[in-house]
């Protein structure tokens, strides 16, 4: 044992290795025969927090401390190379070590290499790993080099890390000078340290480093220099984003365009040092704004103009619409009683064939007079005063199905409200809104199912999931009408609600094909929104959102 030199004392587990080794079975011998500057050098090294490795002799064996033993990993020199011949201990490396050993032991020099590249065998394979070492020369009482003490780092991480950032700004350089858009950084005072291609040959200049503060001042427009000046400024004081706008000149045409410059701040380890940002040019639509100015204003008068014409339409839509209750439908009113005379006058002596014409003369003349009736109320839903009142929908639902109870009635229908809910509507609109979604329903029922119409109602703040148009937080009612009839394909959901857009035959389903049309034209003027869903024979789902309060 050698606990009694001192030299060994502390040391760590390479200390510990060192005490218990029996160091008379090698050629060195006992430690009581140690040279002294051994020693000394030995108890510097194990106490030493920098990974340390000391050759010695001639033929250079090993000693390490504690701070450079991971430096060996796990499975490979450790602890087998202690006090082993350097050639034996480091064979995979001697041909790159040895030379760099000899100037220290036969010239005595000291030498110095940063990041050299050395594999080394430990965790079980070769490694690469990069070094950042000294050599320096020990010697002994008579003054001759018996030693060389190695202090080393590995920076195989810092050098990998290094290599990756060069590779990512290589990659980003070479990305950035593809890219149309100008990308260019700066350190903290603003001075272009990076400009793109597209920049740089936009302002004339073969090399970034020719990109100082004074190009600017040369290509901005002087209007625009101290926007400039501010921004930058500003956003340097306050270490902030920031977005400008302002004029460059273009070297080729000397002319000027507008760019957007957008600018984020960059860091490393906390510390602002420089920007980062992109500018794009929006000449055209700058231009495009102009123009836009002009064309608003062009066609505000154009609009002034429209309107005198409009008032002018609007009095002959008044005029129409009374011609089409009035004067249109008297004619018709006048075919409707004479087919009626004749027919329940003067049935029975017609043909067979003069019976079926007059019966469908008086069909096609109720059919003209619903498709009268209709278009007019599709019109009077655009051009007749709104005037919003609170209802109980409960009150109206009970009001239409009591002008339904013939048809209900016949088919042995039924219509059921769940929820009713108070809204501000028009309520002549509205009660005819309700009452073309409950006829529809009842009209399009199966001929073997009797018709079942359920009525359900709520109040919901999340309109705007259901269209984009409603209000996001506005208080709207729901109303959901849902029916068990003859359904409809879903690619017809948007269909049913234009003008004259029919699924079905008159001769299959009477209608004039603008009952829906209505409704959808009422939901508009309530700033509100209608769709419907379906399955062919598995009825249909119709969805009205208004606002419960206008």
């Amino acid at each position: 044992m050698n606990k009694k030199f001192h030299f060994l004392d502390d040391g760590g587990e390479m200390g510990r290795l060192m005490r218990e080794k029996d160091w008379s079975l090698t050629p060195l011998g006992p430690p009581d025969g140690w040279p002294q500057s051994l020693r000394t050098t030995i108890n510097i090294l194990l106490n030493s927090p920098f990974p340390m490795l000391l050759f010695w002799g001639k033929t250079l064996k090993s000693f390490y401390n504690d701070a450079y033993r991971p430096i060996l990993g796990n499975d490979g020199k450790h602890p087998r190379i202690l006090g082993l011949n350097g050639k034996e201990a480091w064979n995979e490396v001697w041909e790159e070590v040895e030379p760099m050993l000899k100037v220290v032991t036969d010239k005595g020099e000291s030498i110095w290499r940063e990041n050299l590249l050395i594999p080394i065998f430990r965790n079980g394979r070769i490694e690469d790993v990069y070094w950042t070492f000294s050599y320096s020369p020990v010697k002994d009482e008579e003054g001759d080099v018996s030693g060389v003490l190695v202090i080393v780092t590995d920076t195989t991480e810092a050098v990998l890390a290094e290599r990756r950032l060069k590779e990512s700004e290589r990659r980003f350089r070479e990305l950035a000078n593809l890219s149309p858009v100008w990308i260019w950084v700066t350190d903290k005072e603003i001075n272009i340290q990076y400009a793109n291609r597209a920049l740089l040959d936009y302002v004339g200049i073969e090399e970034e480093e020719d990109f100082t503060g004074q190009v600017w001042v040369d290509v901005v427009h002087p209007d625009d220099l101290d926007l400039v000046y501010a921004g930058f400024g500003h956003a340097v004081e306050n270490k902030t984003e920031f977005a400008l706008e302002y004029r460059v000149k273009r070297h080729s045409t000397s002319k000027y365009e507008w760019f957007k410059v957008l600018g984020v701040p960059k860091y490393e380890k906390e510390e602002m040092v420089g920007f980062v940002g992109t500018a794009m040019s929006i000449d055209k639509q700058k231009s495009f704004a102009d123009e836009l100015k002009m064309e608003v204003e062009n066609r505000t008068k154009e609009l002034a103009d429209s309107n005198i014409k409009l008032e002018a339409m609007n009095k002959e839509l008044q005029s129409f619409a009374y011609i089409s209750s009035h004067d249109l439908q008297e004619p018709l009113r006048k075919i409707q009683m004479f087919t009626e005379i004749l027919l329940d006058k003067e049935f029975d002596k017609l043909s067979d064939s003069g019976k079926t014409k007059f019966k469908k003369i008086q069909s096609a003349a109720f059919r003209m007079q619903s498709l009268i009736n209709d278009l007019l109320s599709y019109s009077r839903a655009d051009t007749e005063q709104r005037v919003f009142e609170k209802i109980e929908l409960e009150n109206l639902v009970e009001d239409v199905k009591s002008d339904l109870g013939e048809e209900l009635q016949k088919k042995n229908g039924k219509i059921t409200l769940l929820n009713s809910s108070e809204l501000e509507v028009v309520p002549f609109q509205f009660r005819q809104l309700v009452y073309n979604l409950l006829s529809n329903s009842l009209k399009y029922a199966k001929n073997d199912t009797e018709p079942d119409i359920t009525i359900d109602t709520e109040t919901i703040t999340n309109a705007q999931i259901i269209d984009d148009n409603l209000l996001e937080g506005k208080e709207y009612v729901k109303i959901t009408i849902t029916d068990n009839g003859i359904g409809f394909e879903e690619h017809f959901s948007k269909k049913i609600f234009e003008v004259f857009q029919r699924l079905h035959t008159k001769q299959e389903y009477v209608g004039t094909g603008i009952g829906l049309a209505i409704v959808k034209k009422i939901v508009q003027n309530h700033f509100g929104y209608i769709g419907a869903t379906s399955e062919l024979n598995k009825g249909s789902v119709f969805t009205v959102v208004v606002p419960k309060q206008q």
